[in-house]
């Protein structure tokens, strides 16, 4: 499913507080440290997608923010996943999670 960047972004929802040494200047370094929300029908392997969040730097994200995700495709217990990961930019502009540093919610 295709990111929709105007009417469903990620919210920030502190601002640093995973890390006390934060580099804002900078998409190329992994000194993210701020928490984002971001619920959707997405699937992890949408998250993960080259360039997915196209317009993570406008929204402020960084390479190792955390991203918590609630994602849903249906309305039963069995169509929530709970999805934690950390944003790698992909571009300038745009990221995607890290599939390296990506936790999915399965269920047995």
């Amino acid at each position: 499913m295709a990111y929709n960047s105007t009417g469903n972004s990620p919210s920030r929802i502190d601002n640093a507080l995973l890390s006390a040494r934060n580099i804002r200047e900078s998409t190329s370094v992994g000194e993210g440290g701020s928490l984002w929300a971001y619920n959707s029908t997405n699937l992890t392997t949408d998250m993960a997608a080259s360039s997915f969040f196209s317009n993570a730097g406008d929204l402020g994200m960084r390479n190792g923010d955390v991203l918590i995700s609630a994602t849903y495709s249906t309305e039963s217990s069995t169509g929530h996943i709970l999805v934690i990961g950390m944003i790698a930019y992909d571009s300038t502009s745009a990221a995607s999670l890290s599939t390296g540093g990506t936790i999915t919610s399965t269920f047995a």
